[in-house]
């Protein structure tokens, strides 16, 4: 059974897929490597693209595809000293929370490995948060790598 480890955005090095990959070696399984973009984030890039050319269509497949190659950058400048051979790399759509969590049921993962970021408590009252919802409704262990504020 795999490892899921969840990165966000397009930092170029992500203590997430560094944990997930020490699983994955203790373990013996493979890494899977998971960036979801928001459906809001999706339809704004669209847009972007049919503004600068009418004619042009951004479809969900190339969005999902372009998820991927984040993660694959992730990955990549993470664990360039490792050489991996077992990570893939998976790009998705949609609600974060429950993408990770669909993702994970999917491949039947050992470990969801997650970020998490230090908040005040009027912090989580105010927004959501894609750790918590994760932790509160995974069926399997949740490994959670706090980093700082950005």
């Amino acid at each position: 059974m795999p490892i899921l480890a969840a990165v966000a955005g397009t930092r170029s090095e992500d203590p997430v897929v560094s944990v997930g990959y020490d699983l994955a070696t203790a373990y013996g399984d493979d890494l899977i490597v998971l960036n979801v973009v928001p459906e809001e984030e999706f339809e704004a890039h669209r847009e972007e693209i049919q503004r600068i050319d009418e004619f042009r269509d951004y479809s969900f497949t190339q969005e999902e595809e372009s998820a991927a190659t984040i993660s694959e950058r992730v990955v990549d400048t993470t664990l360039a000293a490792y050489e991996p051979e077992t990570v893939e790399t998976v790009g998705r759509i949609g609600s974060p929370d429950e993408e990770i969590l669909t993702v994970a049921s999917t491949v039947d993962a050992t470990y969801i490995v997650v970020g998490g970021r230090k908040r005040s408590p009027v912090g989580k009252a105010l927004f959501g948060s894609t750790t918590q919802a994760v932790l509160l409704n995974a069926d399997r262990p949740v490994v959670t790598v706090m980093q700082e504020r950005e």
